[in-house]
């Protein structure tokens, strides 16, 4: 038979046996840990005797019992209450929101390396009314020459101080570009000198060991 708690109507698969007693019997449900008395069956009270009454007694917790040919019935589970659902949602968010400000964060605090590393980049921070001073000021690039040789490609140059006070040397950014003018690869070498008095000249020199086939045109930038 199926007996359920009166409190949270868990149903529980019993043996009518079990309940058939003259005084009934107390039972407790395994889920919520409620306890109730079931009355017997109307013919096991009309065999109650009149002279002897039997005290109820609390008895173990329901179990359910395996029906032939199939498993236990499965234990009833608790689902979580909404407020903890929505508590978990908004703790999420909030982490969401805190990754994706310092992620911003740092784009703005680092927007030179950004740009150095992504020349494109610059275009965005503009948008945004962010302004980023191009590295290397004073500093001017000139007789940029490529040349392709058995090992590999080398790119060559002259930096020269154009300013009226001696300057600092950034690293240089050298990419290689396609016919469409869009970047195939670039390295960062570091300057052949890390200062440079006014109207001073240095030579850089480096190169690609496997270049891209596909290669036809070199930008060299300054980077930070």
């Amino acid at each position: 038979m199926i007996l359920a708690c009166p409190a949270c109507r868990t149903r529980y698969l019993v043996d009518e046996q079990e309940l058939n007693r003259p005084a009934g019997r107390t039972v407790r449900c395994a889920n919520c840990g409620h306890t109730w008395h079931r009355p017997p069956p109307l013919e096991a009270r009309d065999r109650e005797p009149l002279a002897r009454p039997v005290s109820p007694r609390v008895g173990p917790e329901l179990e359910v019992p395996p029906r032939p040919g199939a498993g236990p019935l499965p234990t009833p589970t608790s689902r979580p209450h909404p407020r903890r659902r929505r508590a978990v949602g908004w703790v999420l968010l909030g982490s969401i929101a805190a990754l994706l400000a310092v992620v911003i964060l740092t784009a703005i605090i680092a927007r030179k390396e950004v740009v150095a590393m992504w020349p494109a980049a610059a275009r965005f921070y503009t948008l945004a009314g962010l302004t980023v001073t191009p590295p290397g000021p004073g500093l001017e690039l000139a007789k940029i020459a490529p040349t392709r040789t058995a090992e590999g490609l080398v790119i060559e140059g002259d930096i020269t101080n154009t300013s009226s006070t001696a300057r600092d040397v950034p690293r240089l950014r050298v990419a290689l570009r396609d016919t469409a003018e869009k970047e195939t690869e670039f390295k960062i070498i570091d300057p052949p000198t890390p200062r440079l008095a006014p109207g001073e000249t240095a030579h850089f020199k480096t190169s690609f060991d496997h270049p891209d086939e596909a290669a036809t045109g070199v930008l060299v930038t300054f980077a930070r």
